[in-house]
């Protein structure tokens, strides 16, 4: 009998999902406005407040009790939260990184530019953008940090797994702004996929050696077809971006961010607190 986390499931994967999107897609959002590309920008802007804010969401529906689900709103300076947990630091990032998006993204919108005035200093303008990207880096890299740092399940706790979450975060970023025919990000979407994929196997060898408990989690995940599927689709997506063509570009990202969500999938799903 295989045993399946039953708590961090399909909606876990779908919030760390749009994370993952969100992270590197404030980058090129800043990456583009810094090229002029005002309007471009102004997209990942968007993503960097709407979908962070729907994952919040999500956990506050799956893992908090709707009495405490305010806390994920900069919940470091709750007097009652707990500063060594990654759950609080986690959800004061993403908070951060929807109030920087939206500060970035108001004077990029017409006509909210006339209300946003500081969007008439570059100097500004380029603080947000800088500070935007750099919570977007961490959002990428927190969704595999809390999972490393519960040592209850042996097969997260593993060094590989924060390092995973920033390729993702690469693969589904980039793949966003491919898929919207941005050929430029075809090399990005090529590298985060397929060093998404090697990282992923290279967590499934390991952890197939570690510990009981790790090795289980690992034999489960190999025989899982989401995370077969998933390392097929960034194969695929890796090589599809590098063609360099809108069409194959466009094509990468959208099997590069499915694969981001298949193979996290996979990996929280087998990673189980208790073992037949």
């Amino acid at each position: 009998m295989i045993v399946r986390n039953e708590v961090w499931g399909l909606p876990v994967a779908v919030e760390m999902t749009l994370l993952a999107i969100a992270s590197f897609a404030v980058v090129w959002a800043y990456v583009l406005w810094r090229r002029g590309e005002a309007k471009w920008a102004a997209l990942g802007g968007v993503l960097g407040v709407v979908l962070p804010a729907a994952a919040l969401g999500i956990l506050a529906s799956e893992l908090l009790k709707p009495p405490t689900a305010g806390m994920l709103v900069f919940p470091f300076v709750n007097p009652r939260a707990n500063l060594s947990s990654w759950m609080v630091w986690g959800a004061t990032g993403i908070s951060l990184l929807i109030l920087w998006s939206l500060l970035f993204t108001l004077p990029l919108i017409r006509p909210l530019d006339k209300v946003a005035v500081w969007g008439r200093s570059r100097a500004v303008m380029n603080a947000l953008g800088a500070l935007m990207a750099a919570f977007g880096v961490f959002a990428a890299i927190y969704t595999g940090l809390v999972l490393a740092y519960e040592r209850g399940i042996a097969f997260w706790h593993s060094a590989a797994v924060p390092l995973l979450a920033l390729f993702m975060g690469l693969a589904a970023g980039s793949g966003l702004y491919g898929l919207v025919g941005k050929r430029e990000t075809g090399p990005w979407i090529a590298a985060g996929s397929g060093l998404m994929a090697l990282t992923w196997l290279l967590h499934l060898q390991l952890s197939s050696i570690g510990p009981y408990a790790a090795a289980y989690s690992a034999t489960a995940a190999m025989a899982d077809p989401a995370s077969t599927a998933g390392v097929v689709l960034a194969a695929v997506a890796a090589v599809s971006a590098l063609t360099r063509n809108k069409l194959g570009v466009a094509a990468g990202g959208a099997l590069a961010i499915i694969a981001v969500f298949l193979i996290r999938l996979a990996l929280l799903a087998n990673g189980a607190w208790y073992f037949p």
